[in-house]
């Protein structure tokens, strides 16, 4: 089963001036099916979809579906941002982008934030590349 999956919208950005960043929700989602497994989280969250927007795409909205035991967690970027800083940190913009939204949103109970993001926090940008 497929624990994560992504898809991000970008709003009047060429994407040329997106280079290698453009695909980097797709590879952190390759880095975090890679070494995060969601059972270690208790059994509230089996899927997390994760959905950035980059550019004014649209509210955010973060969600938790109880009968999928599925998270959707939508947060903005800035999209100057996103073009002026090199890939690593563009890589830590999504990260901490990401770990936002879900301490902002309302979490199931019986999930264990508080070890995910320590253990989302300590993945590294060189391990993405690896992920790729």
């Amino acid at each position: 089963m497929e624990q994560f999956s992504n898809f991000t919208y970008i709003k009047q950005i060429p994407i040329e001036l997106m280079q290698d960043k453009f695909n980097m929700s797709y590879r952190i989602k390759c880095l975090l099916e890679e070494h995060i497994n969601l059972s270690n989280y208790g059994v509230a969250v089996r899927h997390i979809f994760i959905s950035p927007l980059i550019g004014e795409v649209f509210i955010p909205e973060s969600i938790y579906s109880a009968s999928e035991k599925k998270l959707e967690v939508q947060f903005l970027i800035n999209p100057d941002q996103a073009v002026a800083v090199s890939e690593a940190q563009f890589f830590r913009i999504m990260l901490e982008g990401f770990l936002q939204a879900m301490e902002e949103m309302e979490l199931p109970y019986g999930f264990n934030f508080k070890v995910f993001r320590k253990d989302v926090e300590a993945l590294q940008f060189a391990q993405l590349k690896q992920a790729a």
